[in-house]
């Protein structure tokens, strides 16, 4: 659970905000009117704030006392004021403030929200600064360590492509123009040889005043420009639309790559990717297991129940695998009540006791529809660890054994 602090003596503004952070993003508001009450928040809620709202003005703190307070928590901090700041600049010098914000209605709420999401949806998400001068590498780690963000640094080229081979999870470089060894046009096309748009953002941070450079950047395949010397505000507003731009590339593969019904991977997806697990194993010699589950009369639950019942059936099959399946291995819906699961790297007695405690927590498990209805159900699994001469093959294997499971009982594991 993500707890938001807000600081406002407005108990109109705090109520609103608390209903909306509570109700449509699902995290936890705590509300203080003043310093004081501030302070015997944190002191309850010590480290579990992701982010604050604080008002400027408060009656025993009229100058943003509360702010320079809050800070010092390293709370990620978001100021309301009912007016203008004449130097925008101003605001951002106290570490740990990532915005400020006008109260002037509906606008300055949507705004809040989505800035709370974007603060909490950046943890743990990881930045390459890439740059010769440390002053910059330091001033901008600090901006993106306010912002949540896990930043890593590098100060040429050479050094960053070494960073992101070791992590290979980064979603955005930035990166200066002029440097030793590797300048930032050549580790843009070399970052494009490895990472398409859609995976990891590039934007480039220069001093030049040459205006040729972006447009060389933008064909090399940067996706933004900020000339240095931007304000705070600026560099917070295009790193926010850079992230946007990854999630929703992200969301859209994620609708053609699952399930609609499960979230799983869908059957699609499965052979886009498991042909270089499949080739890995077959050149290393390492072992690999395929193995199809299918829901033993699955017939009968439709026929009986209806299919909206058949449907929390299919559900429970994901639900269960995907307390049993590490994140090393590969899980995807094939189509109706069939499921494949990719085992990688486990040796044939592991597969064996994974399979059999798979089915053994089907055999065992019973889900409560409503209260007069619950459902139980087992499960049949067809499985092979011969790698064959194709991945198609090993399909093949796995399903003529699900077959004899079914055939000679069902609930039970063949494994060839």
């Amino acid at each position: 659970m993500d707890f938001i602090l807000i600081v406002d003596d407005s108990k109109t503004i705090t109520n609103s905000l608390k209903i909306l952070i509570n109700e449509e993003l699902g995290y936890h508001a705590v509300v203080a009117h003043s310093k004081k009450e501030c302070a015997d928040v944190l002191l309850k809620y010590r480290g579990k704030f992701s982010a604050a709202l604080l008002d400027l003005n408060l009656p025993d703190a009229p100058n943003g006392e509360v702010v320079d307070f809050v800070t010092k928590f390293n709370i990620p901090t978001i100021v309301l004021t009912g007016t203008e700041i004449e130097s925008n600049e101003d605001i951002f010098r106290d570490k740990n403030i990532i915005d400020y914000v006008l109260k002037d209605g509906g606008f300055a709420i949507n705004y809040i929200l989505e800035l709370l999401k974007r603060i909490v949806r950046n943890q743990g998400m990881k930045v390459l600064v890439v740059d010769d001068s440390k002053v910059f590498l330091a001033q901008t780690k600090d901006l993106l360590e306010r912002f949540q963000l896990s930043c890593f640094s590098a100060y040429d080229g050479l050094e960053a492509l070494k960073v992101l081979e070791e992590n290979p999870d980064i979603k955005i470089v930035f990166t200066d123009y002029n440097m030793p060894n590797m300048d930032g046009l050549e580790l843009t096309r070399n970052i494009r040889k490895i990472y398409k748009k859609d995976k990891l953002s590039i934007i480039v941070t220069s001093g030049s005043e040459n205006k040729k450079i972006p447009s060389k950047f933008l064909k090399f395949g940067a996706n933004d420009f900020l000339y240095k010397g931007f304000t705070t505000e600026e560099f917070y507003a295009r790193l926010s639309n850079t992230l946007e731009v990854l999630e929703l590339f992200e969301s859209t593969q994620d609708k053609a790559n699952k399930d609609f019904l499960t979230g799983m991977f869908n059957r699609r997806y499965l052979f886009d990717v498991v042909q270089e697990i499949y080739n890995r194993a077959k050149a290393k010699k390492l072992p690999l297991c395929v193995a199809i589950i299918d829901i033993d009369k699955f017939k009968n639950v439709n026929d009986t129940y209806g299919h909206d019942i058949g449907d929390i059936a299919i559900k429970e099959v994901a639900k269960i695998l995907r307390l049993n399946v590490n994140e090393g291995s590969l899980v995807a819906r094939l189509g109706g009540e069939e499921f494949c699961i990719v085992l990688n790297g486990y040796d044939q007695d592991e597969v064996i006791s994974k399979l059999e405690h798979i089915r053994e927590d089907f055999e065992n498990n019973i889900i409560e529809v409503t209260p007069r209805l619950s459902l139980k159900y087992t499960v049949s699994i067809g499985a092979t660890m011969q790698l064959f001469n194709s991945f198609d093959q090993m399909i093949k294997s796995a399903d003529e054994n699900l077959y004899e499971a079914k055939e000679t009982g069902r609930n039970k594991v063949v494994l060839t």
